[in-house]
C-alpha cells in the first residue's frame, strides 16, 4: 500500500502483450509468404529472360522456393559454368562481385516484396485479437 503522497503503479497485461507479440510476429511471417514468393517468381522470370542461352540449361536452372518463412531465388545448381556466367573473372569476362543476373533481378523486385510484406503486416496488426489483461485477484 502506498503511503500518503506516494503513487503506486501496477502494470497489468505484460504476459498477454509478450504472448500476443510473439504470436503476431509468427502470423505475419506465415502470411507474408505468398507475396514474397510472388516477388521471387517475378525475379526468376527476369533472370530467365536475361541469361545467355546456348543449351537452355542455365535458364532452366533458375529456381525459386521457400524455406520456412524465407523465399529464395537461385540459379546454376549442378552447372559448373554458372558461376563464371554470373560473376565472370576469367576468359576476358570482367568480374562482377554482385553478379549479372540474380542479384540485379532480386533488387528490381525488392519494392514489390517490401510492399507485399508491409500490406501483410498491416492486415495482421489491424485484425489481431489481442487478449485483455488479466485482472488482479
Amino acid at each position: 500500500m502506498a503511503e500518503q503522497g506516494q503513487v503506486q503503479v501496477e502494470v497489468l497485461g505484460l504476459a498477454e502483450l509478450a504472448e500476443g507479440s510473439a504470436d503476431l510476429a509468427k502470423r505475419i511471417g506465415e502470411n507474408a509468404g505468398p507475396g514474397m514468393q510472388s516477388a521471387a517468381d517475378r525475379a526468376a522470370e527476369r533472370v530467365r529472360g536475361s541469361v545467355p542461352v546456348d543449351s537452355g540449361a542455365l535458364m532452366g536452372s533458375v529456381t525459386t522456393g521457400t524455406d520456412g518463412d524465407t523465399s529464395y531465388l537461385g540459379m546454376g545448381e549442378g552447372l559448373e559454368y554458372a558461376g563464371w556466367i554470373e560473376f565472370g573473372g576469367t576468359r576476358g569476362r570482367p568480374y562482377v562481385d554482385q553478379g549479372r543476373y540474380v542479384y540485379p533481378a532480386a533488387q528490381a523486385v525488392t519494392p514489390q516484396a517490401v510492399d507485399a510484406a508491409s500490406k501483410t503486416a498491416s492486415k495482421e496488426i489491424g485484425g489481431y485479437p489481442w487478449k485483455a489483461p488479466s485482472s488482479r485477484t
